[in-house]
């Protein structure tokens, strides 16, 4: 015994997406751009997230060192903007 297949519904095709530029320079602030306040208020909680970390859990420690290189990056390019 055959049983019918089912009808394939016929494909939908979308319109393609405008251009978005990815970056426009002279436009944009730099990345991670903010006031120094902020910046060391990142700075100090990132910090504080990590003070307690246990030093045998690579995990715990991955986390730490990208919280901590992205606290000191928007650290230093604030700095450098105040400058």
């Amino acid at each position: 015994m055959r049983f019918p297949l089912p009808r394939r519904r016929p494909a939908v095709t979308f319109p393609p997406p405008a251009p978005v530029p990815l970056h426009t320079p002279g436009t944009e602030l730099p990345p991670g751009c903010v006031p120094l306040e902020t910046a060391l208020r990142i700075a100090r909680k990132a910090l504080a997230r990590h003070g307690g970390a246990n030093i045998h859990s690579k995990p715990a420690m991955y986390f730490a060192a990208v919280d901590l290189e992205h606290a000191l990056r928007t650290l230093v390019t604030a700095h450098e903007q105040e400058a």
